[in-house]
């Protein structure tokens, strides 16, 4: 193999090795690799390669029979002829990065990223590679966040001040990943937590993981919670609460979030920020990057200012499944 291994990029996933692997296909292929469990990523390959976690997330949202190939962070797995390992990318519970390693040198392919990780995942290890494919959804200078642990205390604030005035604080996150990580937070801060079904239901996965939800409970919809809520977007006019509501959005997106009955947004994100992209670029230190996702035509230009050969993917912008920012 002259190289690092080929990438072939396609509408609907990336392709390694003309079809020996492929990486976050949304189509049926016979062996795909799934960085995490979002939907956007997810397709019922004829075999999955992902973390365990991953995989039980999976199961849950998409119930039994499909064969998993189950690696840890750190293992190596010889595809071919290439070898992959997983590594965290601090996106969700089991997100990973996949290294795949060639005679020939490497690629290293981000899926979603937050290089600082978060309550319920632990940070991106990203690897030298000499090809890099990174995600560029905050990618432009103004989706600069606050640093995570003053959002979270902001957050609790929030959540005590509504409770002491008798009101309901609603917090809208998406199911996976971005609720249990505000769930934590309030739990963390012993205020009582009452989740969405669909939120509780992930909530179940994380718990089998070890992660803990003390002072939390499943929230059946109708009458008044006692404690903070955490209720997906989409799912916010499933459910009814007699008396004062204060709701607050949960999203990298900020203020473009605020809209007709909502109080405020924090600004918590899964994904990396633009300064944190750009530091993983650094990290990296590859030879050529390739730019899937979010504002690629931006950041990839925003590399090339700063030295590095960097182009945009044609055909794989736009927001990811769980930062939409008409979500809210």
């Amino acid at each position: 193999m002259n190289g690092p291994p080929a990438v072939r990029f396609a509408p609907y996933g990336i392709e390694v090795q003309e079809g020996l692997l492929w990486l976050d296909s949304r189509r049926r292929k016979p062996l795909g690799l799934v960085s995490h469990a979002h939907a956007d990523h997810v397709a019922r390959h004829e075999t999955v390669l992902c973390t365990p976690e991953t995989a039980a997330l999976m199961r849950r949202r998409r119930g039994q029979g499909l064969k998993y190939i189950e690696r840890r962070y750190g293992e190596r797995t010889a595809v071919g002829d290439v070898h992959v390992t997983l590594l965290p990318a601090g996106h969700i519970l089991g997100s990973a990065m996949a290294l795949v390693e060639g005679a020939g040198g490497s690629v290293l392919y981000t899926g979603d990223v937050r290089p600082e990780g978060g309550l319920t995942c632990p940070p991106a290890e990203p690897a030298h590679a000499d090809v890099l494919v990174m995600e560029a959804t905050f990618g432009r200078p103004e989706h600069r966040f606050p640093p995570a642990q003053k959002t979270r205390e902001a957050l609790v604030a929030f959540a005590r001040d509504a409770l002491a005035e008798g009101a309901t604080p609603v917090f809208l996150a998406y199911a996976l990943g971005k609720a249990q990580e505000v769930m934590t937070a309030l739990c963390l801060a012993e205020v009582p937590v009452a989740a969405h079904g669909s939120v509780w239901g992930m909530c179940d996965v994380y718990r089998s993981f070890g992660h803990r939800f003390s002072g939390s409970r499943r929230f059946g919809g109708r009458g008044r919670p006692g404690a903070a809520l955490v209720v997906p977007p989409q799912s916010r006019r499933e459910v009814r609460i007699p008396g004062t509501v204060r709701v607050a959005a949960v999203t990298g997106w900020g203020d473009r979030a605020l809209g007709p009955g909502i109080d405020t947004v924090f600004r918590l994100s899964d994904h990396a920020d633009y300064d944190g992209l750009l530091a993983l670029a650094a990290a990296v230190r590859p030879e050529r990057i390739h730019v899937v996702h979010g504002y690629a035509p931006e950041f990839a230009q925003d590399l090339r200012e700063r030295g590095f050969e960097a182009e945009a993917v044609e055909g794989h912008h736009g927001p990811d499944e769980d930062e939409r920012p008409g979500l809210f």
